[in-house]
């Protein structure tokens, strides 16, 4: 879809906007505005991340902003949707592949304004609502890393959250990765345009400030997941050491138990008439021992 946006009175360019282009809108802009051919390449090559390029009288701004109906990818590809801001004299183009939320705020404000925009602005507001996409998915991702903390030492059951963990560890190192392309390119684009209000000096630090919250919540699913994997364990050096326990208690009492019943003919104590009751006692007394010992070395705590 091949539309133009409005802006406010007096700004000296035209906002082209395609959403999903064919390749004949894709063709009809490229021949109206001359692109140059690695801008057109650039538009149709989806798998595009964050970049910044200057091209002759061209400058190209790749950017990535969450999407939210792509929850449960864990690839840049799957959990992002792509937008495309090419700067020239006298137009902005902007190529995308559906809605987003935070473009559609932009698109308001922009033409809600009361005061001419530069190209440049309005790419840097298109900047700032990319990057504060994040910061919802990052505010969901450390709420139910502090819930998986707080229940993980009362779970009984081994591994039960290991997969949620590692999906929200997986999200951050998206997020992570993806803000710091994004950055990459601020800076890139921090040479070449003008920031007489501070805009993009404000996109970089909020930028920054996600970027370095991604890093601490990935850190976090890190040490939650050793830690889950640590107690999982822990629970089986625990079973184990009971069924050592039991073992070492009925071991002896099986070798008893054994040798009274191979049935030899010339077994004295076969013929005895306290024979049974001896072996039973010395079974518990063995027994006895047994626990008496481990009690004493502190092995049943």
């Amino acid at each position: 879809m091949l539309r133009n946006l409005p802006l406010p009175e007096g700004s000296s360019f035209a906002w082209v906007d395609l959403v999903d282009p064919t390749a004949e809108e894709m063709a009809e802009v490229a021949d109206r505005y001359g692109l140059h051919p690695a801008a057109v390449r650039d538009f149709l090559n989806q798998p595009h991340l964050p970049k910044f390029e200057r091209l002759p009288g061209q400058q190209l701004l790749i950017l990535r902003a969450y999407d939210e109906v792509a929850k449960r990818g864990d690839t840049i590809q799957a959990m992002t949707r792509r937008l495309v801001v090419l700067m020239m004299e006298g137009a902005v183009i902007t190529v995308h592949r559906r809605e987003q939320p935070f473009f559609t705020t932009a698109a308001q404000q922009a033409a809600a304004g009361g005061t001419a925009l530069r190209p440049e602005q309005l790419a840097l507001a298109l900047c700032a609502g990319a990057v504060k996409s994040f910061d919802d998915p990052l505010k969901e991702s450390e709420d139910k890393l502090d819930q998986i903390e707080a229940a993980l030492f009362s779970r009984k059951t081994p591994h039960q959250g290991i997969k949620q963990i590692y999906g929200l560890k997986r999200r951050c190192a998206v997020i992570k990765r993806t803000l710091g392309r994004i950055m990459t390119s601020l800076g890139h684009l921090k040479e070449q345009a003008r920031d007489d209000q501070g805009l993009l000096a404000d996109v970089v630090e909020e930028a920054d400030r996600l970027h370095t919250w991604a890093d601490e919540l990935l850190e976090s699913a890190t040490h939650l997941m050793n830690l889950e994997i640590n107690l999982a364990s822990q629970r089986t050096n625990e079973v184990m050491r009971v069924l050592t326990i039991f073992s070492a208690f009925f071991l002896p009492l099986t070798f008893i138990a054994g040798v009274y019943g191979m049935n030899f003919k010339r077994m004295p104590e076969l013929e005895h008439r306290l024979g049974y009751p001896l072996v039973i006692a010395a079974m518990v007394l063995t027994a006895l021992a047994i626990w008496g010992w481990f009690r004493r070395k502190g092995w049943l705590k």
